[in-house]
């Protein structure tokens, strides 16, 4: 996908931590992610609007999500993939203590 050249500006996208709260960044990501494509189609991801992606602790996992690339080198999940991989994998990624 080809973006539009701003001249000497860096697009930054940091993800706070927070453990299983990492359901409201995937929520808002999910979000944005499908307003953009309805500007640039369906394969738009997060990735293709941000020269880098961070986070800390599960944001970190988020980030991840966001830039794993598949084997044509584009995102492997879509935001809205993030939501339900944290309902499936959080007990075990992030257990509460009895």
């Amino acid at each position: 996908m080809e973006r539009e050249s701003y001249e000497n500006v860096i697009t930054v996208l940091s993800i706070d931590g927070g453990g299983i709260r990492g359901i409201i960044p995937g929520t808002i990501l999910s979000c944005l992610e499908s307003e953009l494509q309805k500007l640039d189609g369906e394969e738009a991801r997060i990735a293709d609007y941000f020269d880098v992606i961070a986070g800390t602790s599960t944001g970190g996992l988020v980030t991840a999500m966001l830039t794993a690339p598949d084997e044509n080198k584009r995102p492997l999940f879509a935001a809205k993939d993030i939501n339900d991989f944290y309902l499936e994998h959080c007990p075990k990624i992030f257990p509460q203590e009895r």
